[in-house]
């Protein structure tokens, strides 16, 4: 490859960060990442910082290529956590639990379906190995998957931006790109605030601005921006050594999984949910600040926890929370959208996380890059994640929302 190339990754999360820093490695020294405000400040800012075998054993189609992005993940986020000791990694395993007997066809499958390693739980063994955080009393039977490690989604893609400056990229915060720059069907650069920058290659990660930039362009990704929010609360003496939890529970008109974590001795939980502010930016553009999503969903998000306090008591102990908004983007079968985009010479994306961004990032990061300096890669297919594969059958994010 032309050593004298210039690259430009728009988008400073977890997934252009990754990108970025494994251009650079695989030898793109002319490299430049922008981001809008500050690295992690969106959605990755609000990552739950689980990294799990998500492709063995969940409802979606995903499959070995998943798999292999997640391994792959799994030891880059170690040796990340050995350079940079600002990016906490700990590989605690995710334990996921049913409440109760109904429940248990439902996380079964993370057994059946999961990794060799993967062994059921029972309730005793539970409350012992989360020293009484979840009680015995509370929970059917569980699935433990040891090898799942968790990270500070936030923190680690920080350690990205600075491992990436400091290998010699270059990064600019608070530029915004507000124009993608295109000639004869092929990228001439993008347009910032602050002029133009020459680039022959631009990788798009802007996360669930991504359609708003392809929109001049006649481009339309099939990816539905939809919010998600998780709550930090107060110091609660949890102990550092907890496994991912993951608790499945049936409750009327609330959801019926709820995830948790430790992270320096608080509790971090979230869920999935259809209520407002679920589908705020379905039919209009993403805000600049996600801090103006509206707080609905972390009213949801309490109240089926506190359903499932029963298993685990600091769902209803705590007094005082912080609160971060995401806005991932989800596909109409669950896997990412990577690599080329037709009709736009040089123009690659990332998007599409369905909510595994922190996960499949560092993949993702390797995929493109190899896909870009080498024409393929070495960890995986690019094309199991092509971004034509849908055949403009889905025009608006409306659409892709019916077909989920």
């Amino acid at each position: 490859m032309n050593s004298d190339i210039k690259a430009v990754i728009v988008g400073g999360g977890i997934l252009g960060s990754s990108v970025a820093l494994h251009l650079l490695r695989a030898g793109v020294k002319n490299c430049t990442l922008l981001e809008r405000d500050r690295v992690a400040q969106a959605t990755s800012a609000a990552g739950a910082g689980f990294i799990d075998h998500w492709a063995a054993g969940s409802p979606d189609s995903s499959g070995s290529e998943e798999i292999a992005l997640t391994d792959y993940a799994i030891d880059f986020y170690r040796d990340l956590n050995a350079a940079r000791s600002e990016s906490p990694y700990r590989q605690r395993g995710i334990l996921w639990m049913a409440a109760t007997e109904q429940d248990w066809t439902y996380v079964e499958k993370r057994l059946t379906e999961g990794p060799a390693d993967a062994r059921a739980i029972e309730p005793a063994q539970i409350e012992a190995m989360t020293r009484g955080v979840v009680k015995a009393s509370g929970v059917y039977r569980g699935v433990l998957r040891p090898r799942s490690a968790q990270i500070s989604a936030e923190l680690a893609t920080r350690a990205l931006g600075a491992l990436f400056t400091a290998e010699g990229g270059h990064l600019a915060e608070r530029t915004p790109v507000v124009k993608i720059l295109e000639e004869g069907g092929r990228i001439t650069g993008v347009v910032t605030p602050h002029g133009r920058i020459d680039a022959d290659i631009v990788v798009l990660a802007a996360g669930a601005w991504t359609n708003q930039l392809l929109e001049p362009l006649g481009q339309f990704l099939p990816i539905a921006p939809l919010v998600v929010s998780r709550i930090v609360t107060e110091p609660l003496d949890l102990p550092g050594d907890l496994p991912l939890l993951f608790i499945r529970g049936h409750a009327s008109g609330l959801p019926k999984s709820v995830w948790a974590r430790e992270e320096n001795g608080r509790l971090l939980f979230g869920t999935v949910y259809d209520t407002p502010a679920r589908y705020s930016f379905v039919d209009g553009e993403v805000p600049d600040r996600l801090d103006q999503v509206d707080l609905d969903g972390v009213l949801t998000v309490q109240r089926g926890a506190k359903v499932l306090a029963d298993a685990i008591p600091a769902f209803a102990q705590y007094r005082n929370f912080r609160v971060k908004h995401g806005v991932p983007g989800f596909t109409p079968d669950g896997r990412a959208i990577v690599g080329e985009l037709p009709g736009v010479r040089n123009l690659y994306v990332i998007a599409g996380c369905n909510e595994q961004g922190v996960t499949h990032g560092p993949g993702f990061g390797r995929v493109v890059a190899e896909q870009i300096t080498a024409g393929k890669s070495n960890l995986a297919d690019i094309n199991a994640w092509r971004p034509d594969r849908f055949k403009d059958k889905l025009t608006s994010a409306r659409e892709v929302v019916a077909a989920l």
